[in-house]
C-alpha cells in the first residue's frame, strides 16, 4: 500500500519524527538521514505502525502491554502534529469497525492539541476527508465519533469563517434521499451544539430544518436525533428571540410523538435521550412548553399509570411530573390540574414496590411527586384531594391500597402542617388504625406516617403519648425488621417532645430498647440508639439506673470503624453519649468514664 502526503495530509520534511528503517514501527524520527527511505514508504511505515499500535491497545490481554502500547501513543505518534491526518486515514481505510473507532476517539483529542499546528492545506485536506469518510461509514459507534470530531474541528474552524461549506453540506445530507445521510447531517448538528455555539445565528434555519427531520417518513433515528439536537438548542434560544421560540414550541407535539413511538417499540435507550430533552426544556427560562403544559401533564401522567411499559420508563415519566410541578407550579395550578394529577398517581401509589429500598419504582415515584405537590403549592389545592383518597383507600380490602394510604399522608404532612392542624385528632384516628391493621406494610407504614406527625406536631402526639406508645411498644415486638425499624424511628420521635411523662413508661421502653439493641442489624441498630438518647434527654436524672448497661454497649460501638454503616453508628452512639450525659450529671458520667 502506498500511503499519499497529499492524500492524507501528513506532514513531511526533515526532523518531522516520523520514523523510517527499523524505527518505523514506533514512530521515533530520525529526521533528514542520507539512507532515508523514499517519502511515500516512510509515510506508509508511520501510518502503519500507529495502526499496529492502537491494535494492541484494543486487543491486547496483557495488561504490561497494553500499558506500553498507550505510552507509545502518547509519547511518540502523539507528539506531534502528523497523527492528526494519519488518525484520519485510519478512519477512512481500517477494515476493523474497533480500529476506526477508536482512531476517531484519538482524533477529537489530538485535533485539541495539534489542529492549529497544522498548515492551512493540511486542515483543508482533513476537514474534507472527515466529511467524505463520515458519509462511507455505516456503523453507528464509528459515525458517531466521527461526528464528534467534525463538532470539535467545527468549534475551532466556525468562528474563524474557515469552514463556511460546512452549515451547507450539513443541509444536503439532511435533506437527502438517502436516510443513512440524512442520520449523519443531523447527528452532526447535534454534536456541534453539544461543544459550541458556532450555529447561534442560524436557529431559524435550523428549526425549518427540524421541523421536516422530526417529521422523516423512514427513520426513527433522524426523528431521535432531532429531539436531541433540539434539547441541545434550547440552551442558545434568547428571551428576546420570539420567533425561534414560537417556532420551537410547534415541534413539540412532534417530540411528543417520537417519545410515544419509543415506547411503543419498548426503545428504552431511545426514550430516556427524549426524556432527557424535556427535563431539560423544564428548566429553561424561555417558554417553550408553556403553551403544552395541560397536554404534557396528562400525557406523562398517562405513561406513568401505564403497567404495560417498563417501570424505568414509568419513572422517568413521573420524575418529569415532579420537576414540573417546581418549575410550571403557577401554570399547574392556573390549569387546575393538582386534582387531576393526585387522582392519577395514587393508583400508581398503591402498586408493589421492590424489596431494594434503593431501587426507584412507579410506586416510590408517585409519593415522591405527591410530597412534591404538597410542598409546592397551597395545601387547601393538595390536601383535601388527597385526603378523599386516604379514606377511599383505607376503606380497601386491598392492603397495598391501606398502605398507600398511609404512606401518602406520611408525605403529605411535611408541606401542609397548618392546614390540617384543625384536622390533627381526626386524620391520628386514621393512623392508629394504620398501626393496628392486619397487614405488615401497612403498619410499616403507618409507622412512617406517625413519624411525619411526631415531627411537625411535637406537642399533640406528646399528648396522645397513653394511645400512641402501647401501639409502638407492640410494633417494637413484631418478628419484621422493616415494622421494627419504622417503629423505633416512630418511637424516636415521640420521645422528644414526651418530657416527663416519659418516666411512667421507662422501664418498659429501656427493657425493649436494650433487648433490640443486643439483636437488631444494620442501619435499626443506629435507630435504637437514637432513641436511647431521645429516652435519656426527655427523663433527665431518671435515666441514672440505666445508664451502665448503656455506656457498657456503647463504648463497644464508639469502637466501630470497619465500613460505612459502622461509622455512622459510631457517629450516633457518640451523639446519643452527649445526650445520655447531660441527662445524668457530671457525676455520675465521671465515675463511669475512670471506670472503664
Amino acid at each position: 500500500m502506498e500511503v499519499n502526503a497529499d492524500d492524507t495530509g501528513i506532514g513531511t520534511g526533515a526532523g518531522t519524527g516520523v520514523g523510517t528503517g527499523a524505527d518505523a514501527g514506533t514512530g521515533t524520527g530520525t529526521g533528514n538521514k542520507s539512507n532515508e527511505k523514499p517519502l511515500a514508504v516512510t509515510m506508509e511505515q508511520y501510518v502503519a505502525g500507529l495502526e499496529q499500535t492502537l491494535q494492541q491497545v484494543l486487543f491486547s490481554n496483557d495488561s504490561n502491554q497494553i500499558k506500553e502500547a498507550t505510552k507509545v501513543l502518547n509519547n511518540q505518534f502523539f507528539a506531534n502534529a502528523d497523527c492528526v491526518p494519519a488518525l484520519v486515514h485510519i478512519i477512512q481505510s481500517s477494515q476493523q469497525k474497533e480500529i476506526r473507532q477508536l482512531a476517531a476517539v484519538e482524533l477529537r483529542k489530538q485535533i485539541v492539541a495539534w489542529w492549529l499546528k497544522l498548515g492551512a492545506d493540511a486542515r483543508t485536506n482533513v476537514k474534507a476527508k472527515l466529511l467524505e469518510v463520515i458519509l462511507n461509514e455505516q456503523e453507528p459507534l464509528p459515525r458517531h465519533s466521527i461526528a464528534r470530531v467534525i463538532a470539535t474541528v467545527g468549534r475551532l474552524e466556525i468562528p474563524e469563517s474557515t469552514w463556511n461549506e460546512l452549515l451547507a453540506f450539513l443541509f444536503q445530507c439532511s435533506n437527502s434521499a438517502n436516510a443513512g445521510h440524512r442520520e449523519v447531517g443531523v447527528y452532526i448538528i447535534y454534536a456541534i451544539f453539544e461543544v459550541t455555539d458556532a450555529f447561534a445565528d442560524n436557529l431559524r434555519q435550523l428549526l425549518e430544518l427540524f421541523s421536516r427531520t422530526i417529521v422523516d417518513p423512514d427513520s426513527q433515528i433522524v426523528r431521535i436525533t432531532t429531539v436531541q439536537a433540539l434539547g441541545k438548542m434550547a440552551d442558545f434560544i434568547d428571551d428576546e428571540q420570539k420567533d425561534e421560540i414560537a417556532m420551537f414550541s410547534e415541534l413539540v407535539p412532534h417530540m411528543v410523538n417520537v417519545l410515544q413511538h419509543c415506547l411503543n417499540e419498548s426503545d428504552e435507550e431511545s426514550a430516556a435521550k427524549c426524556f432527557d430533552v424535556f427535563d431539560t426544556l423544564l428548566l429553561l427560562e424561555v417558554s417553550i412548553l408553556s403553551k403544552h403544559i395541560q397536554n404534557l401533564i396528562q400525557f406523562f401522567l398517562s405513561i406513568g399509570s401505564n403497567k404495560t411499559y417498563e417501570p424505568v420508563m414509568r419513572v422517568q415519566a413521573l420524575s418529569f411530573l415532579m420537576w414540573a410541578i417546581v418549575y410550571k407550579k403557577t401554570k399547574i395550578q392556573r390549569l387546575k390540574l393538582v386534582t387531576p394529577m393526585i387522582q392519577a398517581l395514587m393508583p400508581i401509589a398503591a402498586e408493589e414496590e421492590p424489596e431494594d429500598t434503593d431501587e426507584d419504582s412507579p410506586a416510590r415515584l408517585a409519593f415522591k411527586v405527591i410530597n412534591t405537590l404538597a410542598t409546592n403549592l397551597p395545601p387547601q389545592q393538595v390536601f383535601p384531594v388527597a385526603l378523599e383518597g386516604i379514606l377511599a383507600y383505607m376503606a380497601n380490602t386491598d392492603p397495598l391500597y391501606r398502605k398507600a394510604a398511609m404512606v401518602t399522608l406520611a408525605v403529605l404532612v411535611e408541606g401542609s402542617v397548618d392546614f390540617i392542624r384543625p384536622k390533627f385528632n381526626d386524620l391520628l384516628l386514621i393512623v392508629c388504625a394504620g398501626l393496628q391493621d392486619p397487614e405488615a406494610d401497612v403498619r410499616r407504614a403507618a409507622c412512617m406516617a406517625l413519624s411525619s406527625f411526631a415531627e411537625e406536631f411535637d406537642q399533640e402526639v406528646a399528648e396522645n403519648h397513653a394511645t400512641l406508645l402501647p401501639l409502638v411498644f407492640n410494633l417494637m415486638n413484631e418478628p419484621t425488621p422493616e415494622i421494627t425499624k419504622q417503629a423505633c424511628n416512630a418511637l424516636d420521635a415521640i420521645l422528644e417532645g414526651l418530657g416527663e411523662n416519659i418516666l411512667q413508661y421507662l422501664p418498659v421502653l429501656m427493657e425493649k430498647l436494650l433487648h433490640m439493641l443486643d439483636h437488631a442489624q444494620g442501619e435499626t441498630r443506629a435507630i435504637v440508639v437514637a432513641a436511647i438518647g431521645s429516652a435519656a434527654h426527655a427523663s433527665g436524672p431518671e435515666f441514672a439506673p440505666y445508664f451502665p448497661e448503656v455506656m457498657k454497649r456503647l463504648q463497644h460501638l464508639m469502637t466501630l470503624h470497619s465500613n460505612e454503616d459502622e461509622l455512622m453508628l459510631r457517629a450516633v452512639s457518640t451523639d446519643a453519649l452527649g445526650a445520655i450525659a447531660a441527662a445524668v450529671g457530671k457525676d455520675a458520667f465521671r465515675v463511669s468514664l475512670f471506670e472503664n
